[in-house]
């Protein structure tokens, strides 16, 4: 296929839908305050100097700089400068892929993918012109609306266009075999053929089946056929679609056909699937692994906190904490488990499904648009196990509530920051993680200025930390600190340094020594299991006999 065309292929029969458009001239204040982006992102930096972190990779930026970042990933601004005339435009939208187009109706999907990410190569004059005419049509008017359209689809078939063949091209066969799997995932519900997988791989039919094969211990067709049965499956499990409705989405025609080919890859009819028990079930992320051992069930495989937590029965998965990370873990581990469903959070569920998208049905949880207990809900409703989720949720708010009384009773109801030290940064967290202990089910207050951003949000959502600086900390005011540090040597060094440092003297809690040094790993795990263990420390922490109300003498805690 040539090149020049492959923007054209790639748009064809899609949806951009435009969310959102800021042009940004403050740009020391820019920050991103959520770990991860929710929409394909634009980030076009005009006369701006400093860094990006995306997905911890570090990218400089000099001038001018565009990067794309796709639903999942994280991005960080560190040390951005610029002058009167610096600008960041930062673009959201969605791209939605046509699956049904009938006289009576049409049906998108949206896609998470894009051929290209990160710093990307292209005309950048011409791309700020064509930047500068969608943000002239943004607004409110419906009569821009087409002109908006307009402009969003011309700058998305510039970076298509214009980016290095190196950046599409693979170098390799597995490459190659790798880019048909990322097709079959994308394109599973539209006709797809040998010679067409052939031709995306640039191989021989014959040769690319003989490695497909090789690679992957099955025939592509056989492969792509696995995708269809498991995404149907994935289907089921979370809805009661038609059955014509549902062979459509997933690539059959023949409803019939269909039925059969389920009844003989699953062992039920698709009218039966989803009552019926789940085999055994994998997870991809140690939260949702406290989930489903709180509803009682031990999983197959899984990702686990702490090795003491692995149940016998249980195989350990060694997988990467963020979607950026490397997949090291090989497909014969999965195999093994012989899993009914491998659940995991939105942020991986693309390189999941990448890796092992034809092995079982893949059911991802949103993490940061949920807080625990939707966690919990979701995850009870997916196992039919609600009421046992229900139950759990009572005892937490009945043990919530006797731990604050008993808290507030020695304690008092003071204001407490969580600042966790990172080797590049540091963070202060609101109602996630660490701080539902102490702010959701203790019902301490934040500083004044983290208030303020959790009232933005549903409670327990979205908003998990922003990115502080020693300086800051007077704007945070607030009665204690909590200090999460990697090692307890960390928290010994950074005791020894803040009681020195004038900047960190400023903090009136830090002057008059009204601070606790708790390790980052024994209270980070967001679920329903650990947070109960952890609420119980919080307690005994600030119930402690040897606290006095004295500020002065109050004690440092190593926890």
């Amino acid at each position: 296929m040539n090149r020049d065309t492959d923007h054209d292929v790639y748009l064809e029969g899609t949806l951009l839908e435009l969310v959102k458009l800021d042009v940004i001239t403050d740009i020391a204040e820019w920050k991103r305050t959520t770990e991860e982006v929710a929409h394909h992102t634009l980030l076009f930096f005009v006369k701006v100097r400093g860094q990006l972190h995306i997905n911890q990779n570090e990218i400089p930026i000099h001038g001018k700089a565009l990067i794309l970042l796709l639903p999942g990933m994280s991005v960080q601004g560190l040390n951005l400068s610029g002058n009167a005339n610096s600008m960041i435009y930062q673009l959201e939208f969605d791209l939605f892929r046509i699956k049904e187009n009938t006289q009576s109706r049409k049906v998108y999907d949206r896609e998470l993918h894009f051929p290209v990410q990160g710093n990307l190569q292209t005309d950048l004059l011409l791309f700020q012109r064509k930047m500068q005419l969608l943000a002239s049509a943004y607004g409110t008017s419906s009569v821009r609306e087409h002109l908006r359209q307009q402009y969003l689809y011309a700058l998305v078939e510039l970076i298509l266009k214009d980016q290095p063949a190196s950046i599409t091209t693979p170098k390799d066969a597995d490459a190659s075999l790798q880019l048909t799997i990322q097709y079959m995932q994308d394109a599973y519900h539209t006709d797809i053929n040998l010679d067409k997988l052939a031709e995306i791989a640039g191989m021989h039919p014959a040769y690319y089946s003989q490695r497909f094969k090789q690679k992957m211990n099955k025939s592509p067709i056989e492969f792509l056929t696995q995708i269809r049965m498991n995404k149907a499956k994935e289907i089921l499990l979370v809805s009661a679609p038609q059955i014509r409705d549902l062979s459509g989405r997933v690539g059959y025609r023949d409803e019939f056909y269909f039925s059969r080919r389920f009844k003989e890859n699953s062992g039920y009819a698709p009218t039966q699937y989803a009552n019926e028990p789940l085999s055994s079930i994998i997870s991809l992320s140690y939260p949702y692994t406290d989930h489903l051992m709180t509803l009682g069930i031990v999983p197959s495989a899984a990702q686990f906190h702490r090795k003491s937590y692995l149940p016998t029965e249980s195989i350990s998965l060694t997988l990467p904490l963020h979607a950026a990370d490397s997949w090291e873990i090989g497909r014969k581990t999965f195999l093994e488990a012989q899993p009914g469903l491998i659940l995991c959070k939105d942020n991986v569920v693309l390189k999941a499904r990448e890796h092992i998208g034809d092995i079982a049905p893949i059911i991802s949880v949103p993490w940061a648009s949920q807080d625990v207990f939707d966690h919990l809900e979701a995850i009870a409703e997916l196992v039919g196990r609600q009421q046992l989720a229900k139950e759990w949720m009572e005892r937490h708010a009945y043990k919530a509530d006797q731990a604050k009384k008993q808290v507030n009773k020695k304690f008092g109801s003071p204001t407490v920051a969580i600042c966790r030290l990172m080797n590049t940064e540091m963070r202060l967290y609101g109602a996630r993680n660490v701080g539902h202990i102490f702010y959701r089910a203790l019902q301490l207050s934040p500083p004044s200025l983290i208030a303020n951003e959790l009232n933005q949000h549903r409670e327990g959502t979205n908003f998990n930390w922003i990115n502080v600086t020693p300086e800051d900390m007077t704007q945070y005011e607030s009665d204690y600190v909590i200090f999460l540090n990697a090692t307890k040597q960390a928290s010994a060094k950074l005791t020894q340094q803040i009681m020195t440092d004038p900047v960190w003297l400023r903090h009136p809690a830090i002057r008059q020594g009204r601070y606790f040094m708790l390790q980052w790993d024994e209270w980070m795990v967001y679920a329903p299991q650990a947070i109960q263990q952890l609420l119980e420390r919080a307690v005994s922490l600030l119930s402690d006999s040897s606290l006095t109300s004295s500020p002065v003498n109050m004690k440092i805690i190593q926890g």
